[in-house]
């Protein structure tokens, strides 16, 4: 295990409130009742740390990552069993052993987030000591698992909730930004021709003359018809809004044109009339602005919100059958004294693995909007 890949790991939840979640503390109640045991937590360990993030049973916040009896349950997949601390070496002059909590017998299930890094531990401590059956470290176990879940559902959420807002963000920015550059290329366009009434070319600008030379490996010359340098399939469009324009009616158009050598650009073109000192219109002012990044990065925008609208449907439709078959194999378990079947136990952790596989989906959708291509 990296240590400091798993240290990334916790930052990703060092500013998480669990105390204040109550599906987390009634997990803690279970584990603490399965166990029998006065003291549960839910610890993680950063660098120097060890964060006790929700607790019954204990005031305690955080105590030095050296004190903890979490160094070893991080290192191992299993449960860690320490049912005398007295006759163990390792914490016999444990400061948490000899002064409060006094600590005697101690159990931790690792926290093992879905890409392998252990993040920390769900404990039940006691000042008494004692054992832990079968069945109670297998719930225990269970139990640590359906915590991971939990936590990483929540940075999920959170993570659909932030991906929402950056969505609608940037489609007002972009709106913004299509007036504020609409009205400025009016007047200063990329694409600047201006024609007579004939649709002669009476002048244009250098990017209209490099651009048909790379299109149309022809030279733009004055006096010539313009209509010669429209594609086919726009040229009634053009002419209708170019008669249109004569008569006073300004006109904006936009699409795309597929070129041989420049391959698709998306563009918006403005008609406008042009006049003369006594204000009468002589032809038209012909612009072009090449929109070809913002609808790229548009049908990115588009590709996420279907990302997050499956991110959406997986959350509100297809967690609540694994959770309540877990609610329910609870309850039964409660009935049975936690003495359960095994079968119960079977089909709690077929449910388990039910939520786990549509976490899994989440985690792995909302990778596919993290690595997205930048527009």
């Amino acid at each position: 295990m990296d240590e400091n890949t798993r240290l990334k790991s916790v930052e990703r939840f060092a500013g998480y409130n669990l105390q204040a979640d109550a599906e987390l503390l009634q997990l803690l109640e279970m584990a603490s009742e399965i166990c029998d045991s006065p003291i549960a937590t839910i610890n993680l360990l950063d660098k120097d740390t060890q964060w006790i993030k929700a607790r019954i049973g204990i005031d305690v916040e955080r105590t030095p990552r050296e004190w903890s009896f979490c160094n070893d349950t991080i290192r191992q997949s299993e449960v860690m069993l320490v049912p005398d601390t007295f006759k163990d070496e390792r914490f016999i002059y444990h400061p948490l052993v000899n002064a409060s909590p006094y600590i005697r017998f101690y159990a931790g299930a690792p926290l093992i987030t879905h890409s392998g890094d252990c993040l920390g531990t769900l404990c039940v401590i006691d000042n008494k000591p004692r054992e832990l059956n079968r069945h109670q470290q297998l719930m225990l176990k269970m139990l640590a698992k359906q915590v991971i879940t939990m936590m990483e559902l929540k940075l999920n959420n959170d993570l659909l909730i932030k991906h929402k807002q950056e969505v609608l963000e940037q489609k007002r920015i972009n709106s913004e930004a299509d007036i504020r550059l609409r009205a400025f290329f009016e007047s200063s366009v990329n694409f600047h021709v201006l024609l007579g009434k004939n649709c002669e070319v009476l002048d244009y600008n250098k990017t209209a003359y490099k651009f048909i030379k790379k299109a149309y490996l022809r030279v733009i010359t004055r006096g010539s018809d313009f209509t010669d340098y429209i594609e086919p399939s726009f040229r009634p469009t053009f002419i209708k809004h170019f008669k249109a324009c004569l008569e006073g009616v300004k006109a904006y158009e936009e699409g795309y044109t597929d070129y041989p050598d420049l391959g698709r650009i998306w563009w918006e073109a403005s008609f406008e009339p042009a006049t003369n000192g006594d204000r009468d219109i002589i032809g038209i002012s012909y612009s072009i602005r090449n929109v070809t990044e913002r609808k790229l990065y548009e049908q990115k925008i588009v590709a996420q919100n279907e990302l997050l609208m499956r991110i959406s449907y997986i959350q509100s439709h297809e967690y609540r059958g694994p959770l309540a078959s877990i609610m329910g194999m609870m309850n039964l378990i409660k009935y049975e004294n936690y003495n359960a079947p095994v079968e119960y136990l079977e089909m709690m952790d077929e449910a388990i693995n039910r939520l786990d596989s549509k976490i899994r989906e989440v985690v792995d959708v909302a990778n596919q909007i993290n690595v997205m291509p930048a527009a």
